[in-house]
């Protein structure tokens, strides 16, 4: 029988980081004029929409106990290219796909280097974002792509589903796609054993080889629509596009690890950990907070979920 103690200790461990939130939120609510405001409220989720987008794919990494530190290049470079194509006269619909395609080339290179080559990931994506990054330099020679783009292709950044801007409702649909694969597949189910163990996975007939390399490409999967949406919001493309998404992406997973998984990445949690940094970004901002304190406070949030989920795994370790 667990006593009242260790029941309370797991409902804060699986749920501390959503009361984190309730509370974060409710001080914004209290001080915070202008907070509240059902547009306000809206707006935050049209802003963390491509960062949720994008951590989802990176979640996936994290899932199968790897990392890949290329997808803010790899949405970059998806980015100027769906430009790219579109002004050189393709549809969009082609495009997008090329690019997309493009995007799991490199997560599926990286996965076949890290799996049967042997080199980790973090050396692994690393160069592969530098080499991305220089692709995206050569494509554009370094010049944002301006100009008039299809009505049809801007509609997933600027468009709307009835009342809702569609980036929202895609991003609520690429959590939900992502929390049901991991969740109810037998291919996600495979996938969180191989993050769990390995070896013990290998051992009873799960070919772990093939379950990260599908992870890290669903990473660049996701990291190349992210950028074509990016272009899409924005009418136009730059080499750097999508560099800011490194750290926010970072933090969200990593905050993610604390929801309702003891120590694990989920993609709802990788969700409520965006929705904490949009939070924290709105109303900061609201507050008239300098940007750097912003960056800090992020910092402090990585500092300190990372902390929890090493102080989660040792005491399932030892218990």
């Amino acid at each position: 029988m667990e006593s009242s103690k260790e029941k309370i200790r797991g409902v804060f461990s699986r749920f501390g980081t959503i009361l984190a939130l309730v509370v974060l939120s409710g001080v914004f609510l209290l001080f915070i004029p202008g907070f509240a405001r059902m547009r306000n409220l809206l707006n935050i989720f049209y802003q963390i929409a491509l960062l949720a987008v994008i951590s989802e794919g990176f979640t996936m990494c994290l899932i199968v106990g790897e990392l890949d530190l290329s997808f803010p290049s790899v949405a970059s470079l998806s980015g100027a290219l769906v430009a790219g194509l579109i002004f050189g006269g393709m549809h969009p619909v082609p495009a997008v796909f090329v690019c997309l395609g493009v995007g799991m080339a490199f997560g599926i290179a990286a996965g076949i280097l890290v799996t049967k080559i042997g080199i980790p990931s973090l050396i692994t994506t690393l160069a592969s974002g530098i080499i991305a990054g220089g692709m995206v330099y050569m494509y554009t020679k370094g010049v944002s792509f301006y100009g008039k783009m299809p009505e049809g292709f801007l509609l997933l950044g600027r468009g709307y589903v009835g009342p809702i801007p569609s980036l929202i409702a895609i991003m609520l649909i690429v959590v939900a796609v992502a929390q049901i694969f991991v969740s109810c597949t037998r291919a996600g189910k495979y996938m969180q054993a191989t993050g769990a163990n390995s070896t013990a996975s290998r051992l009873a007939g799960v070919d772990t080889d093939f379950y990260k390399i599908l992870a890290l490409s669903l990473s660049g999967l996701g990291a190349a629509f992210t950028g074509i949406l990016l272009t899409a919001k924005l009418g136009s493309a730059n080499p750097e596009g999508a560099a800011g998404f490194m750290m926010d992406a970072f933090a969200s997973a990593l905050l993610g690890m604390t929801v309702l998984s003891r120590g694990r990445a989920n993609p709802f949690g990788t969700f409520i950990g965006a929705l904490m940094i949009g939070i924290i970004n709105n109303g900061m901002t609201l507050a008239g907070a300098p940007y750097y304190q912003q960056d800090i406070t992020k910092g402090v949030i990585i500092i300190f979920s990372v902390a929890l989920t090493s102080l989660q795994s040792k005491r399932l370790a030892g218990g």
